[in-house]
């Protein structure tokens, strides 16, 4: 808690600091912003939803950079998908200007196009598994399609999209850039194929992992016929609001279901906590480290009946994947999923739990209810 209180701490001040340059650059877009940020502060989305939408026109005539970057990021949480898309493509243009061979949507179906899922270090595996969908949509729009991922998701993309030239980002990647007449971005793939709730919905792909790898798990963790959830509750980052381990054993406790771990780190420790002395509650295979071996990491996820987890990377990797789950989710505004309704577009196979200002220990029997759903009502 202490650590959280620190992060939120130096937001505010960030927050503020920025605030006052605003105001020394622009006093009415500064005082624009922060009743804007009341209203997201307050969860007024109603009045959120169309300050957000000025704002971006304003921020981009100013070239505003981040408050595009805000303004986008909350566009999109509200739902708005399509202004949030022209915010990202134009704080692009801003910063990066106009490249050659960008693809906005011109006629490319004769030519070699590279989509590009690692093209900053921020850009790392949630967001290439977040965007996975569109690269099917990107095979049919070109002659040929390079894909460059991060090296741990290059197997599951290439059993994927079998069409596309899958490639590591690294030493090869002026080399594609070469090869490519036209070439996307994340941005670009958004703002061309993410527009709206419902054609993301509809176009969605599962990504495919291993089915002998998953085969194989299932027969060694499956002891009787209680369904296997996998279960994450920590992560890295100190900016999340987490559900202490003690929330958790509500649910570790059930009888009727096997818990698989799915958390990555040194866990022992966890295990006591959240089980509540009896850590042998919750299968823990050494063997597998997401850090290491996103495929096999994948084929273990696969081999759920469902999944528990916090907001991390194994969240958006369950949801690609398709398997049923329920992702938990702390108060801040600064996430990837939606601020209303229990659904994203992007996972049509998981329910979203937030905690809405409730305790923790309520949040996660709203979970357990959700999970009962999924797997069938037990």
């Amino acid at each position: 808690m202490a650590t959280l209180a620190g992060y939120r701490c130096k937001v505010w001040f960030r927050r503020h600091r920025r605030q006052l340059f605003l105001r020394v650059r622009d006093g009415d877009l500064a005082v624009q912003m922060a009743d804007y940020r009341q209203s997201v502060e307050d969860r007024d989305w109603q009045a959120a939803l169309p300050k957000a939408l000025a704002l971006g026109s304003r921020a981009r005539e100013k070239g505003e950079v981040r408050l595009l970057d805000e303004l986008g990021q909350g566009l999109m949480r509200m739902g708005a998908y399509g202004p949030a898309a022209e915010l990202k493509i134009a704080r692009r243009h801003i910063v990066q200007g106009r490249a050659d061979g960008e693809w906005l949507g011109q006629d490319i179906s004769g030519k070699t196009l590279l989509v590009d899922l690692m093209e900053t270090e921020k850009q790392g595996l949630a967001t290439a598994i977040h965007h996975a969908s569109s690269v099917g949509r990107a095979l049919a729009s070109a002659a040929r399609v390079i894909v460059l991922v991060e090296q741990r998701l290059v197997p599951l993309f290439e059993r994927t999209f079998p069409l596309a030239d899958v490639r590591p980002v690294g030493t090869g990647r002026e080399k594609a850039y070469a090869e490519a007449q036209a070439f996307a971005g994340v941005q670009h793939l958004t703002a061309l194929f993410e527009t709206d709730e419902r054609t993301i919905r509809e176009h969605f792909v599962p990504l495919k992992p291993d089915p002998q790898r998953v085969a194989e798990f299932r027969a060694r963790y499956r002891k009787d016929v209680r369904p296997l959830v996998g279960v994450a509750w920590g992560s890295s980052n100190p900016g999340k609001d987490l559900p202490p381990l003690t929330a958790w054993r509500g649910l570790i406790g059930r009888p009727d279901l096997n818990f698989v771990s799915l958390q990555y780190g040194q866990i022992e420790n966890d295990l006591r906590v959240l089980s509540d002395g009896v850590p042998e509650r919750v299968l823990y295979d050494r063997t597998v480290d997401q850090l290491v071996d996103m495929d096999r990491f994948a084929a273990q996820v696969a081999a759920m009946d469902a999944v528990v987890t916090i907001s991390n990377t194994g969240a958006h990797l369950a949801g690609a994947l398709g398997v049923p789950s329920v992702f938990i989710l702390g108060d801040g505004f600064k996430r990837s999923w939606p601020v209303e309704g229990d659904r994203t577009p992007y996972y049509p196979s998981a329910v979203l739990v937030s905690k809405a200002h409730r305790d923790w220990a309520t949040a996660l029997q709203e979970a357990q209810v959700n999970l009962r759903i999924l797997i069938g009502g037990v």
